[in-house]
């Protein structure tokens, strides 16, 4: 009767296990971000949308090979019925010059751009809301998702990320630069590692001239609301108010202050 009762409950274990992943309503997609260093010397750093210039600056760099090529980090979206929520998960590799990992040499890499990583939370409202540091204060930033992809060319085009069929959609810029979205509508949620780059579904690529952003795997688990919800501790800023706040902080760095650099050394 003992070994019945446990086997039944195994059963019904595996059954629920599988019906859940088939349903695919929560999980965790895991990203790549690649980003070419070289490309964003003296322009606006665009992952996460905290504007402003990047400087570089390089000491003792391995033979003489000045600042890495490229830097991958990774970041995740974990989400279920409630919501979603974006966050990075850390720093992986330096490439430097030649295809050598900046690491394996001795080099350390110091990123400041005058404030924490965000974290992103997003519901079926299609709103989004940023917490991040500002000015050493966390703050809460409401935006609209996919605010910045109004004027995308959808297209036929489509790929297949992690398992899904991604449809594509083009957003041109300025000065003839072009922004590629690749979107699913397989999964139960709305969201992207960019919010302002956004179609339908959720954003499982993402591609620009200095930077690639690409689902790298999905895994269908149970997510508790308490880790999708937004928080409520913070200051709630309007985005004039943030507007403000980071033209101050590019007029203080064009002079020669502020903590936003790039910093190799070994």
């Amino acid at each position: 009767m003992t070994k019945q009762f446990f086997g039944i409950i195994a059963f019904c274990t595996l059954l629920s296990s599988y019906v859940f992943s088939q349903q695919k309503t929560a999980g965790v997609i895991y990203y790549d971000q690649v980003i070419d260093l070289k490309s964003m010397v003296g322009q606006q750093q665009g992952a996460g949308g905290n504007g402003g210039e990047v400087r570089v600056m390089t000491f003792g760099s391995p033979n003489g090979s000045g600042m890495p090529d490229k830097i991958t980090n990774k970041f995740e979206i974990a989400y279920n019925p409630t919501g979603a929520k974006f966050q990075k998960s850390e720093t992986v590799d330096i490439t430097a010059p030649g295809g050598g990992e900046g690491t394996s040499g001795g080099m350390r890499m110091m990123m400041r751009f005058g404030g924490s990583d965000r974290e992103l939370y997003f519901n079926a409202s299609d709103k989004v809301i940023e917490s991040f540091e500002l000015n050493s204060e966390e703050v809460l930033l409401e935006s609209v998702l996919g605010s910045g992809s109004k004027e995308a060319e959808l297209s036929t085009e489509t790929k297949k990320i992690s398992g899904f069929d991604c449809k594509k959609a083009v957003l041109s810029g300025r000065n003839g630069s072009q922004t590629i979205i690749w979107y699913t509508t397989d999964l139960a949620l709305k969201a992207s590692p960019m919010a302002n780059f956004w179609i339908a579904g959720v954003v499982l690529g993402i591609e620009t001239d200095r930077m690639k952003f690409y689902a790298t795997s999905i895994e269908f688990t149970k997510i508790k609301d308490s880790e999708v919800a937004a928080p409520k501790k913070g200051k709630t800023i309007t985005q004039e108010e943030y507007q403000k706040a980071m033209e101050e902080m590019r007029a203080k760095f064009r002079n020669g202050g502020g903590e936003r650099q790039i910093r190799i050394q070994q």
